[in-house]
């Protein structure tokens, strides 16, 4: 087909003269008289109605076509009153196929493994479309908060000497480098040195690993975090407001833009946080759950919260606050990281929090030790020697501001905004112990 005219976006299409569209066959009927066929683009779904008196042409080409096949169609755009499809469809009298395609070796009911086998063909969905679409906005919004708010844009090395939590899920590689590398988990250490670069606020959106070898709904070995760290502050409440500020923004501006197709393919709100976020401390937790949810977290798991007593605590904030949102605060300092600031009140707790979300944790963050000496001294306390951490202590030598930070997990906040049971929908192509193909 020679291109005459410029394509349309579905999403585009009004009654006109003519028009061109492409995309994949999501169904096909063949009747006695007439075919018809529904044509799918990245923006959304049109009928193509071929009248086989008419085009008999058309029909040979039709009839050797496939759902999914792609194709390109001319034709006159019209008004349909009977049409589901934004009340319009395309008469063709031209259409290029593309490429046929062989049969499916999968439907939307498959079992989720062989669907991620076929993970290309299993996105060519409306609502699975419609998942990325909000996560490019999720990402641009806060691409624009950053930016009206002082923020300055930091690319990390993804390969480095350091293992950020000074542990052993990192993914080593080979002797490239003369001495061992890592993959990164996480931008952290670096995002620290900005601070003592004078950066003052920095962020960066970027791609992560972790070896991790759990195989829960919530986990995966390669994600992508939204990291933030802030300059000049007196606690992690600080940290805390920033975040609300944040996400605030965020969903205030994806209400805005695509509450109404929320409505219409998911059938849910896009939560606004209208309050403060509730902001509770780790041992009221416990005794919330105790004597709410007749529930205690596991001996061995306390320090922390386990998946259920994250669902039961957010329950509560739910019925108590009406938050969809809830910051848990102040976890004992042997359960976080040697880079927590210890509470200078109680050294047993650190200034630290996880945010939850409807149920899942989404973030932690904390303020950091920025103080040389101590830092040395909570390296010391966590097994690690400091030798293997020079070059992060060399940091804090000349000079650090007090800092703090959080990372949000762009995935488990998807999964929670969009009520599913997993990360594995919203990430495009999944990466875990057991996957790594395609």
């Amino acid at each position: 087909m020679k291109e005459t005219i410029k394509r349309t976006y579905i999403k585009n299409l009004k009654p006109t003269e003519e028009v061109l569209v492409a995309g994949y066959i999501e169904t096909i009927r063949n009747q006695k008289n007439m075919i018809f066929l529904v044509l799918t683009d990245a923006t959304g779904s049109a009928q193509i109605t071929i009248i086989k008196s008419e085009y008999p042409t058309l029909v040979e080409i039709v009839e050797k076509l496939t759902t999914n096949s792609f194709i390109e169609v001319i034709g006159k755009c019209v008004s349909a009153v009977n049409v589901k499809l934004n009340g319009i469809e395309i008469y063709p009298s031209n259409i290029n196929v593309l490429s046929i395609a062989e049969t499916s070796p999968i439907s939307q009911n498959s079992a989720q493994d062989l669907r991620l086998d076929y993970r290309w063909i299993d996105l060519r969905n409306e609502k699975k479309l419609f998942y990325f679409k909000i996560q490019t906005a999720f990402e641009k919004y806060a691409w624009e908060y950053f930016t009206k708010n002082g923020y300055i844009s930091i690319h990390t090395p993804k390969i480095t000497a350091l293992s950020s939590e000074g542990g052993s899920e990192v993914f080593e590689l080979k002797d490239y480098f003369g001495q061992k590398a890592y993959l990164t988990q996480s931008p952290q250490l670096y995002k620290q040195m900005s601070m003592m670069a004078g950066f003052d606020r920095t962020f960066e959106i970027g791609e992560y690993f972790r070896a991790n070898p759990s195989f829960t709904s919530r986990h995966d070995t390669e994600f992508t975090g939204i990291d933030v760290e802030i300059s000049y502050i007196h606690s992690h409440h600080d940290v805390m407001d920033a975040e609300e500020e944040l996400l605030k923004y965020i969903l205030k501006n994806l209400k805005e833009e695509f509450g109404q197709e929320f409505k219409k393919i998911l059938n849910i709100e896009v939560p606004q946080i209208e309050n403060p976020i509730p902001r509770i401390k780790l041992y009221e937790v416990y005794e919330i759950l105790k004597t709410h949810k007749n529930y205690e977290v596991p001996r061995e798991l306390k320090g922390d919260l386990d998946p259920q007593g994250e669902r039961l605590i957010c329950e509560y904030v739910k019925e108590k606050y009406g938050s969809d949102f809830v910051f848990i605060t102040d976890f004992p300092t042997s359960a976080r990281a040697f880079y927590t600031m210890k509470n200078e009140e109680n050294p047993e707790i650190c200034n630290s929090y996880d945010l939850l979300f409807k149920g899942l944790e989404i973030t932690s963050g904390a303020q950091r030790e920025h103080r040389y000496e101590k830092l040395k001294e909570r390296i010391i306390e966590n097994g690690i020697k400091p030798e293997n951490m020079k070059e992060y202590l060399e940091f804090f030598k000349y000079g650090a501001p007090t800092h703090g930070g959080f990372a949000i997990g762009i995935t488990r906040t998807l999964t929670s905004l969009f009520e599913l049971p997993g990360v594995k929908e919203v990430t495009f192509l999944f990466r875990g112990p057991k996957r790594l193909f395609p």
